[in-house]
């Protein structure tokens, strides 16, 4: 690289990258949301209950497994410049063919494929961010990042309400007018991101140093390092605590609420596009006020760990919300809950940041695989539970809520300072 593809883009040019990322995002969640949100009419239309329906969220998460680990490799392989718009087109074709089956078992592969090219986003997005943003702005970028999918939350339900009585399957209609969005973002990309724009060297938190200007750049370590290191199984601890309540909420809370609290489907509708709108301000708001206390003299890493904190304690209002019973409470703590719950995710992908840069791909990517098979058993495992004990439902929401503050506890006691 010469020196000539080291100098700093200008500031329009950061808020042109983090709105294409926001649209990534916003892409990647619509095609899922086309498919939540109509969760009964796809259980009727192709025959199926609660377990099969499980398992079709299963092959999603197993795909996405497979995938995070294949791109995160991939990343820092190939290009994200030529990878990052193959993968979003990739997986707006496999969204829109959901829209074609008409047997559960072509929509569970369906939903594998959508899960496996998914999956690509996150290795290309992070190592966009990584190597555009300072650390101190890092987790604004990535907070702008992840709030494409509360966007998607957001518009995707109320854009189902226009859409649906256009369409007689009640569903399939969501799924191609979803999956038709990936060709107009690759050309924004393509217009936008030069090769030398992802190939920039990455700069790292200095723990020791104090305001926006502690940094320097990355020290990088032998990859067999980084997976036996101690931050490296913290922020596997991280993901888990953090992601298993997002997605809980993300497949289960559109059911919980119509058939659990009898709230019709239009209510539904637009209250989960006001429960979404909050995760949007919380993801957004994260960023901001990490930014806001380094520019106040706060160590970076100490404002990262401060606002994890202050947004796990939201997530743990699903503890109370789980027992409520139907009323504004319930919503109310449930709007809560949802500020908290994308707030700790952009916090989390700038400390997955700190750990290499040459290995990005592979360090998200590993994690990646090893939190959505996890998840992969976890949402069959539920789909099993609510068949056999549907009375099991607001024990499982409970005990989600209150894995945040186990990662707080964990990254409070166990990160660490790297040596000067």
């Amino acid at each position: 690289m010469n020196s000539a593809d080291a100098t700093p883009r200008s500031r329009t040019w950061l808020w042109l990258i983090s709105g294409i990322l926001f649209l990534a995002t916003f892409v990647n969640y619509a095609n899922r949301v086309a498919v939540t949100q109509n969760s009964l009419e796809i259980k009727a239309s192709l025959q199926t209950d609660q377990e099969g329906y499980g398992r079709a969220e299963r092959n999603f998460s197993y795909g996405f497994a497979i995938g995070g680990l294949l791109f995160g490799v991939m990343a820092d392989w190939v290009s994200i410049r030529w990878l990052y718009p193959a993968v979003v087109i990739a997986w707006s074709a496999a969204g829109a063919a959901s829209g074609q089956v008409s047997t559960l078992e072509e929509f569970g592969a369906c939903r594998f494929l959508l899960g496996l090219f998914e999956a690509g986003h996150w290795p290309c997005a992070l190592r966009m961010t990584q190597r555009t943003f300072p650390p101190h702005e890092r987790t604004r970028g990535n907070g702008i990042l992840q709030s494409g999918a509360s966007a998607g939350q957001v518009l995707v339900p109320l854009a189902l309400v226009f859409i649906d009585p256009w369409d007689s399957s009640g569903w399939r209609m969501s799924c191609w007018t979803m999956g038709a969005m990936g060709i107009p973002w690759a050309i924004l990309w393509f217009c936008a991101v030069r090769e030398h724009d992802v190939q920039r060297p990455v700069i790292q938190t200095d723990e020791s140093g104090a305001g926006s200007s502690a940094s320097r750049e990355i020290d990088e370590l032998p990859l067999w390092r980084v997976f036996v290191s101690r931050r490296w199984c913290l922020l596997l601890l991280t993901v888990i605590c953090i992601n298993v309540p997002w997605h809980l909420i993300r497949v289960w809370l559109p059911d919980t609420l119509r058939i659990e609290y009898g709230y019709t489907k239009e209510f539904v509708d637009y209250f989960t596009s006001l429960y979404y709108l909050s995760t949007f301000a919380g993801s957004l708001s994260a960023g901001w006020i990490v930014a806001w206390l380094a520019g106040r003299g706060w160590n970076v890493h100490r404002s990262r760990l401060v606002t994890f904190v202050g947004f796990s304690l939201l997530v743990a209002c699903l503890v109370p919300a789980a027992y409520q019973p139907r009323g504004n409470l319930l919503l109310g703590l449930l709007l809560v809950t949802a500020c908290g719950t994308l707030g700790v995710a952009p916090i989390y992908y700038s400390l997955n940041q700190e750990l290499s840069g040459r290995h990005q791909g592979k360090v998200g990517g590993s994690l990646s695989f090893l939190l959505w098979t996890i998840l992969a058993l976890m949402q069959g495992t539920v789909g099993e539970w609510l068949k056999v004990n549907p009375s099991v439902r607001p024990h499982l929401f409970a005990a989600v809520g209150a894995l945040p503050l186990v990662a707080c506890v964990a990254l409070a006691l166990f990160w660490g300072r790297r040596p000067a």
